[in-house]
C-alpha cells in the first residue's frame, strides 16, 4: 500500500476545487463557504500525505486509513470532475449571460436547478465529514518528515539495461554453450536447467545462449517460450505448447496441438527455451516433457526456474548462476552510479558504494537499480541507501526486495502512480508505450515537470525516467529507433502490485466477484465465457482487455455480444475503457454519458458501421481509438466537439472516405494515426467543397509524428482544380512537429489524367517545414515534382511509388542527410538527374555525393537507363562523371532492364539484383581509376555479407575478394543455371545458400564440404531428379556432399 496514488488523486482534486465556474455556481445559494472549507481540508490532507508518500512501510493501521481517505477523495473526485466537465460543456460562462441565466444553463438537465445544487451542496458536506475524520486522526498525522524525494532527471546518454551491456556472464556463457554442444548425450532429448533466485539475469543468460553464432549455427530450430506459471494451480500444458507453435488454439482440442508440435519438431535438432518455470510438481512436468520427443539426436531443453525444487523435478543437469563477482558488480555498479562522468570518482562515494554493492549480494538488477537510483546525488542520500542496504541484507531472496522498493519509494508521487498502474498488465506482458502513456494521462497521474511542458512530453518523460531507473526492461523499438514496446522485470512486477494493493486487479479466468476497493480492472486470457461477468462495481476507473497474443479476438460472430450496454450502466466512473476486439456491432447511445471517460478503445471491431451520435459528449476524452474497423462508415459529424481529444487513431479503417468538418477546431490533437482522407465519394463543383480538408488539416497545428494523406480526385477534377487557383495553400508548412509525411493520390474516383499545371500546383501546395526527415508520394501523376523535394535539408528517407507520368526529379544532391531512397514505378523516369553539365569533378572530395546515402532501391523502372543523362557505363575509366556512393551499403535493382550506369558502389553490404541490365556495374574493373585532372583514386573492392540475384553468372564480374564476407546467397530463378560455380567453393563465411526456381540445375558439386561454415541449404522448385539426389533416405548420389550441413531443405516442381 502506498500513498503516491491517493496523493495524485488529492492534486487533482484540488485544481477542481479552483473552478470558477463551480464556485460561481455554488455562490449562487450561498454554498460557496463549505467549497472553501472543503478545500482547507484538502489542502491539510495534501500536506500530510506528502510526509506519507516518503515513508517505505505503513502500519495495517495506517493502510487502513489510507484506503478510506482513497474512498473519499475519488468520490470528491467524480463528484468535481462531472460538475465541472457539465459546465464547460454548457459554456456556462457566456458574455452576455446574466448570472441566474448561467446558472439555468448549467442545470439544464434537471427541472429543478435549486435541487441540484442543493445535492451538490450535501455531496461536499459529505465528503468533508469523510476527510475531516481523516485528517484530524492522531494517528493520521504522526508521520516524520523524510527528505525530499529525489528528482534528478539523468541524461540521455546515461546507462540502462541492453543486452549487449551484460557484465560478467562470458563464463557462464561459455560453460552452457559448451554443455549444449557435447556430443556425447545419453538421450535424444536432454534438459539442463538454469537456477537463481530473481534478479540474477537467469533470462538474460538464456538470451546470450539463444543468440550465440555456434548455437544458431548447430540447432536449425530454436524456440523461445516464456511459461511464468506461478499463477498456475495446474501447469498449462496447452498453452505452452500454443506459445512454441506460435499460434492460437482457443478452439483445437489437445491432440491437435499435440499432433502439430510433433510435425514442427520431427526430424530437427532442436533448442527449446522454456523461461521462467515455476511448477513443482512432477506430473505436471513430465506431462510436458513427454511432447517434445521426436527431435533428433542432440536436442536441447533449456530451463530457468527460481525454484531449487523445480530444478530438480525437471532432471538433468542443473547449472546454478551464482552472483557477480566483486570485481563485476562494481563495474556494473560504477556504470550505472557514474554513468559516463569521465573523471575519476570521489574517494569517499567510492568507499560507500563498495558497501552498498557488498548489500547487494552480486545481483545484477539490485546493483543496477541501486546505481540508478544513485546517479548525481550527493553524500548524504549515498549514506541513506547505505543504512538501508546493510540493515537490510539476508541470504535470501527478499534481501533484494528493500533495493528495489528503495527505488520506488524515492520517486515523486507522479511517477510512482505511473508505476503501480503497470501491475494492472499480467507478469511477462508486452507493453505498448504509447497505449500506457495514454492510459497514465487518461488517470490524471502526468503532471509537467518543466514550466511550460506539454502533458504528452511529460507523460514521454515519465517514461523515460522510469526507464532509466531500471523498472522497465527488454525494450524494443521501431525502424525510426523509437521505443514502442517493453517489459516490467517480474521483481519490480511484484513491488507494482504490492504498493498498489487491492486498488488493482487483474482478474483470470474471470469470476463475478471484485472487491469493492478495486479502481483498475484488467481481463487476461483470451476466454470468451462473459456471460457470467457483470461490472457490478460503480467506482472502476480503468476496464482493459490484456492478452498476450495481440491478434486474439475476444468474441466471434457466434457468441453472445459482450454486455456493453449493462458495462456502461455500471461505469460511470471510468477514466479508461477498452472495448477492442468484442466483435461489437454498435454501441448504446448511453456511452456518452461516460462523463469521465478519457481514453476510448473500440479498435477491431470490424462489425462496427456507425459511431453513436452521444460519443461527441464525452467532453473530457483525450484518446479515442478506432484503428481495425473496416466497415466503420463515418465519424461523428460533430466530432469537433470532442475539444480535448489529442490522439486520434483512424488505421486500418478503410470503409472512410473523407474527415467530417470542423475537425481542424481540434486544437488539442497531437497524434493523427491513419490517413487524413481529403475528398469524398460523389461530384463537387467547388473547391471548397471538395478540398476542404486541406484547410482542415493547415488549422491542425499541433500534429507530431507522422502525417498520412490521402487525395482523392473529384470526377470533375480539372474544373474543381481551376476553381480553386485562388487557393492561399501552404497546408503544411505549419507543421512543424511533424517529421514524416505520406501523401498519396487516389485516382479511382477521378480523371484518370491531369493537366500537369493543376496537379503540380497542388503538389507545391503541400510543401512542408524544412525540417521533415522523411516523405513518402505515392500516385502523383505529373511530369515533374515539386522543386522544394530538394530543399529539405534534414531529410533522411525519400520514398515515390507509382508515378507514372514522371520523367524527371528535382536535383536531389543537396540532401545532404539524405540516408535511404526508394523509386518504385515510375514508368516513364529515365534519369535521376537531368545532364552534367553543372558537374566537373576537380578534387577527390567532389567524387564522393549523397554522403549519407546508406539505402538505395530501384524497382519497377522500365525505361530507366542511368543516374545522369550523358553517362552510359559507369565502369568506363575514360568518363568519370559519376563519382561514387561512398557510404552505401544496401543496393537493391529490380525489373529495370535498361538500367547500365549507377554511381559506384565500392562499400555496399547487400546486393539485391533481380531482372536487370547484365552490362550494370556497381564498382570500377580497374582499381586504379584516373579522373579527367589526372588525380589518382582507389575504388576499394566491397564486402558483401547478402547477394540476391537471378543471373549467377554476373557475379564474375566481381573480384574473389568480394565474396570473403559473403555469410547468405540466395539465387532466384536463373534459367541459366546448370551448375553452380566453381568460385562459390571458396566463400569460407557462408552460412546460407537458397536455391530458388532453377531448374536447370542438375547436381550439386563434389566440393560442397570445402563449404564448412555453411549450416543451412534450402532448394525449392527444382527439378525432381536433383531433389533424389539429395535425399538422405535412401541416400542420393548428392547426399554425400551435403550431408555435414545441419539443415536442409528440398522441394520439386509438378510439371
Amino acid at each position: 500500500m502506498d500513498a503516491g496514488t491517493v496523493l495524485s488523486a488529492v492534486q487533482t482534486l484540488l485544481a477542481a476545487l479552483q473552478c470558477s465556474q463551480l464556485k460561481e455556481a455554488l455562490s449562487i445559494f450561498g454554498y460557496k463557504s463549505q467549497l472553501d472549507d472543503l478545500q482547507c481540508t484538502v489542502e491539510t490532507i495534501n500536506a500530510v500525505l506528502r510526509d506519507a508518500e516518503a515513508k517505505q512501510e505503513l502500519s495495517h493501521q495506517m493502510q487502513d486509513l489510507i484506503e478510506k481517505l482513497k474512498d473519499a477523495v475519488f468520490e470528491a473526485d467524480d463528484l468535481f470532475d462531472e460538475f465541472v466537465t457539465l459546465a464547460k460543456q454548457k459554456q456556462l460562462l457566456k458574455a452576455d449571460g446574466s448570472l441566474s441565466k448561467k446558472v439555468s444553463h448549467f442545470f439544464s438537465r434537471s427541472k429543478n436547478p435549486i435541487s441540484v445544487a442543493y445535492r451538490m451542496s450535501r455531496g461536499i458536506k459529505d465528503i468533508k465529514k469523510k476527510l475531516d475524520t481523516i485528517a484530524y486522526n492522531t494517528q493520521f498525522n504522526n508521520f516524520k518528515h523524510d527528505p525530499e524525494p529525489i528528482k534528478k532527471r539523468r541524461p540521455e546518454t546515461c546507462f540502462y539495461v541492453n543486452a549487449v551491456e551484460i557484465i560478467g556472464r562470458e563464463a557462464d556463457l561459455e560453460k552452457i554453450v559448451d554443455m549444449l554442444l557435447n556430443p556425447i548425450v545419453e538421450r535424444d532429448v536432454s534438459v539442463l536447467t538454469v537456477v537463481g533466485v530473481g534478479g540474477l539475469g537467469k533470462t538474460a543468460l538464456a538470451q546470450l545462449v539463444y543468440n550465440n553464432p555456434r548455437i544458431t549455427s548447430a540447432f536449425p530450430l530454436r524456440s523461445w517460450t516464456c511459461v511464468s506459471d506461478q499463477d498456475q494451480i495446474e501447469l498449462d500444458v496447452k498453452e505452452i505448447i500454443c506459445k512454441i507453435l506460435e499460434e492460437n488454439h482457443d478452439n483445437s482440442t489437445m491432440n491437435k496441438v499435440q499432433s502439430k508440435l510433433e510435425e514442427k519438431l520431427a526430424g530437427n535438432k532442436y533448442l527449446l527455451v522454456l523461461d521462467d518455470v515455476w511448477t513443482e510438481k512432477r506430473h505436471q512436468w513430465c506431462d510436458l516433457e513427454k511432447l517434445f520427443d521426436g527431435g533428433e539426436s542432440g536436442s536441447w531443453i533449456l530451463v530457468t526456474t527460481r525454484s531449487h525444487k523445480t530444478a530438480t523435478i525437471v532432471g538433468g543437469p542443473i547449472y546454478e548462476l551464482q552472483g557477480l563477482s566483486e570485481e563485476n558488480s562494481w563495474r556494473l555498479f560504477e556504470r550505472a552510479a557514474f554513468a559516463s562522468d569521465h573523471s575519476k570518482p570521489p574517494d569517499e562515494l567510492v568507499e560507500i558504494g563498495r558497501e552498498i554493492v557488498d548489500g547487494c549480494a552480486g545481483v545484477p538488477l539490485a546493483i543496477r537499480v541501486a546505481g540508478s537510483l544513485l546517479y548525481g546525488q550527493d553524500k548524504s542520500k549515498w549514506q541513506s541507501v547505505q543504512e538501508i542496504g546493510l540493515a537490510s541484507t539476508r541470504e535470501s531472496e527478499d534481501s533484494i526486495m528493500p533495493i528495489l522498493k528503495l527505488s520506488f519509494y524515492h520517486l515523486d508521487s507522479s511517477l510512482k502512480s505511473c508505476f503501480s498502474y503497470c501491475a494492472l498488465f499480467p507478469k511477462d506482458f508486452v507493453i505498448d508505450k504509447e497505449r500506457l502513456i495514454r492510459l497514465w494521462i487518461a488517470q490524471g497521474y502526468v503532471v509537467p515537470l518543466d514550466k511550460g511542458q506539454s502533458i504528452e512530453d511529460a507523460g514521454e518523460e515519465h517514461f523515460t525516467i522510469l526507464l532509466r531507473r531500471c523498472f522497465f526492461q527488454d525494450i524494443k523499438k521501431d525502424d525510426s529507433d523509437e521505443i514502442e514496446s517493453f517489459k516490467v522485470h517480474d521483481l519490480m512486477h511484484d513491488i507494482a502490485q504490492r504498493v498498489s494493493g487491492k486498488e488493482i486487479y487483474v482478474m483470470n479466468p474471470i469470476s463475478s466477484y471484485l472487491d469493492k476497493n478495486v479502481r483498475h480492472l484488467s481481463l487476461a486470457g483470451s476466454t470468451r465465457d462473459y456471460n457470467k461477468y457483470s461490472l457490478g462495481n460503480t467506482h472502476i476507473r480503468s476496464h482493459l482487455f490484456v492478452n498476450f497474443d495481440a491478434s486474439v479476438t475476444y468474441f466471434d460472430h457466434n457468441h453472445p455480444q459482450f454486455p456493453v450496454k449493462a458495462m456502461v450502466a455500471n461505469g460511470r466512473c471510468l477514466r479508461a475503457l477498452d472495448l477492442s476486439r468484442l466483435c461489437i456491432k454498435s454501441l448504446p447511445g448511453s456511452i456518452g454519458e461516460l462523463l469521465h471517460l478519457r481514453f476510448l478503445d473500440i479498435s477491431y471491431n470490424d462489425s462496427l458501421e456507425v459511431l453513436p451520435k452521444s460519443i461527441t459528449n464525452l467532453y473530457n476524452l483525450q484518446t479515442l481509438d478506432i484503428r481495425g474497423c473496416t466497415r466503420l462508415k463515418e465519424l461523428p459529424k460533430d466530432l469537433s466537439r470532442l475539444v480535448k481529444l489529442s490522439a486520434l487513431n483512424i488505421q486500418d479503417c478503410f470503409s472512410l472516405t473523407y474527415m467530417p468538418r470542423d475537425i481542424g477546431k481540434l486544437s488539442c490533437l497531437h497524434k493523427l494515426t491513419g490517413a487524413f482522407k481529403v475528398g469524398g465519394e460523389g461530384s463537387c463543383s467547388s473547391w471548397n467543397q471538395w478540398f476542404y480538408g486541406l484547410e482542415e488539416i493547415k488549422s491542425l497545428t499541433n500534429l507530431k509524428g507522422c502525417l498520412e494523406i490521402i487525395i482523392n480526385w473529384p470526377k470533375n477534377a480539372k474544373d474543381v482544380i481551376k476553381a480553386g487557383s485562388g487557393r492561399e495553400g501552404l497546408y503544411l508548412r505549419n507543421k512543424e512537429h511533424v517529421n514524416k509525411i505520406e501523401v498519396l493520390f487516389n485516382h479511382k474516383m477521378g480523371d484518370s489524367r491531369m493537366d500537369g499545371e493543376g496537379t503540380l500546383s497542388l503538389m507545391d501546395d503541400l510543401e512542408p517545414p524544412s525540417n521533415l526527415k522523411s516523405l513518402s508520394v505515392s500516385y502523383y501523376n505529373d511530369l515533374k515534382m515539386s522543386s522544394w523535394v530538394a530543399f529539405l535539408p534534414n531529410l533522411a528517407e525519400l520514398g515515390l511509388y507509382y508515378c507514372e507520368e514522371l520523367d524527371c526529379l528535382p536535383s536531389l544532391g543537396n540532401l545532404r542527410c539524405l540516408k535511404y531512397l526508394l523509386l518504385h514505378s515510375l514508368e516513364n523516369l529515365e534519369y535521376i538527374e537531368a545532364d552534367n553539365s553543372s558537374s566537373t569533378m576537380s578534387s577527390p572530395e567532389e567524387l564522393s555525393f549523397f554522403p549519407s546515402l546508406d539505402q538505395l532501391v530501384l524497382s519497377s523502372l522500365p525505361k530507366f537507363k542511368g543516374w545522369r543523362r550523358g553517362v552510359d557505363d559507369s565502369s568506363s575509366s575514360s568518363n568519370p562523371q559519376l563519382p561514387c556512393l561512398s557510404q552505401l551499403k544496401l543496393l537493391a535493382v529490380s525489373r529495370s532492364p535498361e538500367l547500365s550506369c549507377i554511381p559506384l558502389c565500392p562499400n555496399v553490404e547487400v546486393l539485391e539484383l533481380i531482372k536487370f541490365n547484365e552490362r550494370l556495374r556497381i564498382i570500377s574493373t580497374e582499381r586504379d581509376v584516373k579522373s579527367s585532372s589526372s588525380v589518382s583514386r582507389i575504388i576499394p573492392v566491397p564486402k558483401l555479407r547478402k547477394v540476391v540475384i537471378d543471373n549467377v553468372s554476373w557475379l564474375d564480374s566481381l573480384p574473389v575478394e568480394s565474396f570473403q564476407c559473403l555469410d547468405h546467397l540466395r539465387l532466384v530463378d536463373d534459367i541459366e543455371l546448370v551448375d553452380l560455380p566453381n568460385w562459390m567453393q571458396f566463400l569460407p563465411a557462408l552460412q546460407t545458400l537458397i536455391i530458388h526456381g532453377c531448374r536447370g540445375l542438375k547436381a550439386l558439386p563434389n566440393w560442397m564440404p570445402k563449404l564448412t561454415s555453411l549450416s543451412d541449404l534450402r532448394v525449392f522448385d527444382c527439378q525432381r531428379s536433383l531433389w533424389r539426389r539429395c535425399q538422405k533416405d535412401p541416400p542420393g548420389e548428392d547426399w554425400p556432399y551435403i550431408q555435414h550441413i545441419h539443415h536442409t531443405c528440398f522441394n520439386y516442381f509438378e510439371h
